[in-house]
């Protein structure tokens, strides 16, 4: 969705509340594929406090459909995004609510407000690098790929020691065939 800032933009102290929504929003996270659903509407607050200054602020629950880092079944995280940002539009920068540091704005363009890219930059932040289905995950089966949180399979799971494998070949070695 996308959002004219030109009208919030005529009057410095203008205020303007907006219903947004992220349904089926796809993004692309460290190589993987997400599936990013909001639960309802939400309202984003627009306001302009100053020449070229705009504040943009808004509270998004949205569930996020991940892959399992270890059994490679699908998990549905959820998170609430609280989104306040203050945008300078002449220099293109943008301060958290913290205003430690300014950061790139990619969710503006020609005063036009890209809400799902915003939704996306806030929720990159809070993902975690991996997820795991349950925090006892067996994962699968190095060998033959059986899921082993559904079902045990009947494959060799030992691990050669490799301080062993000079011996090991040796004894292939002279093996007889």
């Amino acid at each position: 969705m996308k959002i004219n800032l030109y009208d919030v933009l005529s009057v410095v102290g203008k205020e303007l509340t907006i219903q947004a929504d992220v349904d089926n929003l796809k993004g692309d996270f460290q190589g993987e594929s997400l599936k990013i659903n909001s639960k309802g509407a939400f309202d984003i607050t627009l306001r302009h406090i100053q020449k070229d200054i705009v504040t943009v602020g808004c509270d998004v629950p949205v569930t996020v459909s991940r892959i399992c880092s270890r059994c490679l079944d699908e998990v549905v995280c959820s998170y609430d995004l609280q989104i306040v940002r203050t945008v300078n539009m002449e220099k293109k920068e943008a301060y958290t609510e913290d205003a430690s540091e300014s950061d790139e704005i990619s969710y503006i363009e020609d005063c036009t407000l890209d809400v799902d890219m915003l939704v996306l930059d806030e929720l990159y932040t809070k993902l975690p690098m991996t997820v795991l289905c349950k925090e006892d995950c067996k994962g699968i089966c190095k060998v033959c790929g059986t899921n082993l949180n559904k079902g045990i399979c009947d494959c060799d799971q030992t691990v050669p020691d490799p301080r062993m494998a000079v011996f090991s070949d040796i004894f292939n070695q002279f093996k007889e065939v």
